[in-house]
């Protein structure tokens, strides 16, 4: 409700002020831009280009086609309130149903006209007596905008560890993020490296088709039972035709996700509970075969991911299926070789290895006023106050940016809050004449301090490795809170924690 309320006080502050419409410039055509995107449209933005270096929309969604890809959050959560679709086939969607969400979103908001398809954002630079963003493009030609919205996620960008005789491999290799449908896996001798959120979706369906499948594993997961199963067709009618009974069920899985933060807390009575029902449930999974280290976490629960699958352990389970714990040493052309001196013959692997989760915006060069790169200050670790603006970088706006990833809740309610946000600065700037918002400097470190402080109490603070901290162990990808406190922290932009720059508009 509140962000319909400001989208329309938005279009009423262009409607009286049509001369300073700014122009937008959003990069990424994921469900976080198309979703800036909408809200900008409906309010009456016309100067609004979306920037997309791949041939159509989804960003993730489109990217991830490895079989028995979905999500982990419920369908009617993993979606905008203000673009609600009550008919879900099931309460976990799969990749292709939320990809024909995403084209339903770009059909219904009129976006396909304001995409830039196949073109990547290479520079980003600020002219402080202008007030605007020059973008450079990979096609060597550049445009211009008032405000810059970056919404390139937190996962696009595959990570393939660099591991001694990679290029000598001769047989097939991809990473799941760019899965290889032409090859057929029949009888094929796979070797899946990782088993993060990603694996433990494709290791099922792989196991079935693969002669051998061999998993090479740092560390194990918590996976927990996915409770999923497709909607009658008398659950769908209601949900279409009851008035707000769609809207009810959706904020109930919001409150009873929201509920379980409170096990994502440091010694928690709830985490610890949860991890003696994992262990007592998985000793069962221990084998001579699946050795307790190769199954059984020794981290608190949610340190990492915690992931969801009802047909993963099983699969673990098949004679075919073998799980190697050492470390890989080497690659050779017909071979895996781990630290023990073991050769595991391949033909194909599979790189479950995730994503550059912690190099915001990369690649992208971004140049802030007085000429400060904005990869040099994210050096020790990107940040950003509220996960939206960034101090030197005026009228750059980010969008599922550093620390408000959530291990608990769904993502898009956070994006939807980060979209409020902007529309509510946007009609400052159309409002009071003012070109530009910069955040100050101190309350940038007042609020990372504040963010490091509260984050040193959660499990993500514990000693596993994980997608959620750089190289130096700090979490910056993860909202150390209850998504109400981000609601809270976002409701109304403070205009006093920016300094505002003015020219004749």
């Amino acid at each position: 409700m509140r962000l319909t309320l400001h989208r329309r006080k938005l279009a009423a502050a262009l409607r009286a002020h049509p001369e300073r419409s700014p122009r937008v410039a959003i990069v990424g055509a994921g469900l976080s831009g198309l979703g800036m995107a909408s809200q900008l449209k409906e309010a009456g933005v016309e100067d609004l280009v979306l920037f997309e270096k791949a041939d159509g929309p989804g960003g993730t969604w489109r990217d991830n086609t490895y079989p028995g890809a979905a999500c982990d959050v419920p369908s009617h959560l993993y979606s905008f309130s203000f673009a609600h679709k009550p008919d879900w086939s099931r309460k976990f969607a799969g990749q292709p149903e939320i990809l024909g969400y995403v084209d339903e979103l770009t059909e219904r908001f009129g976006l396909a006209s304001h995409i830039r398809f196949g073109t990547e954002v290479a520079s980003a630079t600020f002219d402080e007596d202008a007030a605007e963003w020059t973008l450079g493009l990979g096609d060597g030609s550049t445009h211009v905008a008032d405000v810059l919205v970056a919404a390139t996620g937190q996962l696009s960008r595959p990570s393939i560890p660099a591991i001694p005789g990679l290029e000598s491999f001769s047989g097939t290799s991809f990473h799941s993020a760019r899965w290889d449908h032409e090859h057929d896996l029949e009888g094929r001798n796979v070797a899946v490296v990782g088993t993060g959120a990603s694996a433990i979706q494709f290791v099922p369906p792989v196991a079935e088709q693969a002669g051998t499948l061999t998993i090479f594993q740092r560390t194990p997961s918590y996976v927990a039972p996915k409770a999923d199963r497709e909607f009658s067709d008398q659950e769908r009618s209601r949900f279409e035709k009851v008035p707000g009974l769609s809207r009810l069920y959706r904020w109930s899985i919001y409150w009873r996700f929201e509920a379980r933060f409170v096990a994502f807390k440091q010694d928690s009575w709830l985490g610890k509970s949860l991890k003696a029902k994992f262990d007592e449930g998985l000793q069962a999974l221990v084998s001579d075969d699946l050795p307790r280290d190769a199954v059984i976490p020794d981290y608190p629960v949610g340190c990492k991911r915690l992931l969801i699958s009802n047909d993963y352990y099983p699969a673990l389970l098949r004679p075919t299926v073998r799980m190697v714990t050492e470390p890989i040493e080497r690659i050779e052309p017909d071979a895996v070789v781990t630290a023990d001196g073991d050769r595991h013959e391949v033909d194909t692997i599979i790189w479950g290895t995730g994503f550059q989760t912690t190099r915001f915006l990369a690649p992208v060069e971004v140049i802030g006023a007085g000429g400060v790169n904005l990869q040099r200050e994210w050096k020790d670790g990107a940040e950003a106050h509220l996960g939206l603006t960034v101090t030197g970088f005026p009228n750059l706006f980010l969008l599922y940016g550093p620390n408000t990833n959530l291990g608990h809740n769904s993502i898009l309610f956070m994006v939807e809050r980060q979209i409020d946000y902007v529309l509510q600065c946007l009609r400052h700037l159309v409002t009071t004449g003012e070109s530009a918002l910069e955040l100050k400097p101190e309350v940038q470190a007042a609020g990372i301090a504040d963010i490091d402080r509260r984050m040193s109490h959660t499990v993500w603070a514990a000693t596993c490795s994980s997608w959620y901290k750089t190289a130096t162990g700090r979490v910056t990808n993860n909202w150390p809170g209850f998504t109400v406190q981000y609601w809270l922290a976002t409701r109304r932009p403070r205009f006093g924690d920016f300094r505002r720059l003015t020219r004749i508009r």
